[in-house]
């Protein structure tokens, strides 16, 4: 009998790539199962699932607001248009179960399946959890966590630690094919600094301000993910202040993020979940830059991952091109702390959580 799941999540990378690393999981290990990707009319959504290869949908679903507003009233039409949508799609698709990857996409699934009478199985992706992952728990059947601080949030005879489900292609991917994309030496140490799949125009500047400190070191290259909205005008400030390639790289965004990755002895990044999972199932050492909206959620999971061992954390209200350029000269020139947090890097992170949640769903 062909099981069918539903798996719901995106708007951002952190809610979109940890539903596609379950689905490859799923296809991997039953050739009986049939997946449906549930994401956003949202540009990363757009661009990405066509090219999976897996069957998707895209709804209207749209983000709630922070706080008690107009705009926060006027989205409960787009709460109930997308739950009406997603009505259509599982009556249609008919699904065993329903797998929430976190975010505001995931809600009207979830409660589309609830009227339905299909259980869900809702992963809550950060240490603190988001409004979305507290309301959709009240319905799961079980409650993956992606941080075991978490825990105290729910129901203790739901919960299941698995860590954060990541993508096969980051996990297998080789320092080599990073060198090999990106054109780097392989005998230079390697900073990778993303502000995440949306950017982060505070880091972005503040590398941009370090890069005539940091490029002075001849053995030091840098790997500069701007985002879409500010590539344009950080290459050109980056120009102005002498950096080119090779010493200095920069792009928008890049799809081969896994050999980008394990390339890298140093990853300068935001603090979102799916950002945290990927660096650390390759054991990579972390500067961390929480980002401070939101819930303030980024701050909980740096927080873990420094107490681990595997990163360090600067407040964003404190960074700026001196904070940043020294803490990566710091780490640099300091190979064997380098490597202790590279080694508690390795140790919090978990390659196979997307598996661990695959079998779970493979259950119902």
């Amino acid at each position: 009998m062909t099981k069918r799941i539903v798996l719901a999540g995106g708007g951002t990378a952190g809610h979109l790539f940890p539903g596609l690393a379950v689905a490859q999981q799923l296809q991997q290990a039953d050739d009986d199962v049939e997946v449906l990707l549930i994401g956003a009319h949202a540009a990363l959504d757009e661009r990405l699932l066509p090219r999976t290869g897996f069957q998707h949908h895209l709804i209207d679903a749209r983000p709630f607001p922070y706080g008690v507003s107009l705009r926060a009233i006027s989205r409960l039409y787009w709460l109930a248009n997308s739950t009406i949508t997603a009505l259509r799609l599982l009556r249609r698709f008919d699904p065993t179960i329903v797998f929430s990857a976190g975010g505001y996409v995931a809600v009207p699934v979830v409660v589309a399946g609830r009227l339905l009478g299909i259980p869900a199985m809702v992963h809550v992706s950060d240490a603190f959890p988001d409004r979305a992952s507290r309301l959709l728990s009240r319905w799961a059947r079980a409650i993956t966590l992606a941080f075991d601080e978490a825990a105290s949030y729910f129901p203790v005879n739901k919960i299941i630690y698995t860590g954060v489900p990541v993508r096969r292609e980051i996990v297998t991917a080789t320092a080599a094919e990073g060198r090999e994309l990106l054109g780097l030496a392989a005998d230079k140490f390697t900073v990778l600094v993303t502000g995440g799949s949306q950017g982060a125009r505070r880091i972005n500047e503040a590398l941009v301000s370090a890069l005539p400190t940091l490029l002075a070191e001849e053995h030091l290259q840098i790997v500069h993910l701007t985002g879409d909205r500010d590539y344009e005008n950080v290459k050109q400030q980056a120009q102005q202040r002498g950096a080119a390639s090779p010493g200095y790289q920069c792009y928008a965004y890049l799809e081969q993020m896994g050999p980008a990755l394990a390339a890298a002895d140093l990853v300068v990044s935001r603090a979102g979940s799916s950002s945290l999972g990927e660096a650390t199932a390759l054991g990579k050492p972390l500067i961390l830059i929480p980002y401070p909206y939101a819930g303030g959620h980024q701050k909980y999971n740096a927080g873990v991952v420094q107490q681990a061992g595997g990163a360090e954390v600067i407040d964003n209200e404190a960074l700026h091109g001196a904070v940043l350029g020294r803490a990566i000269l710091e780490l640099y020139e300091d190979g064997r702390r380098r490597q202790a947090m590279a080694e508690a890097s390795r140790k919090w992170g978990r390659p196979d959580a997307a598996q661990r949640i695959a079998q779970l769903l493979l259950k119902y």
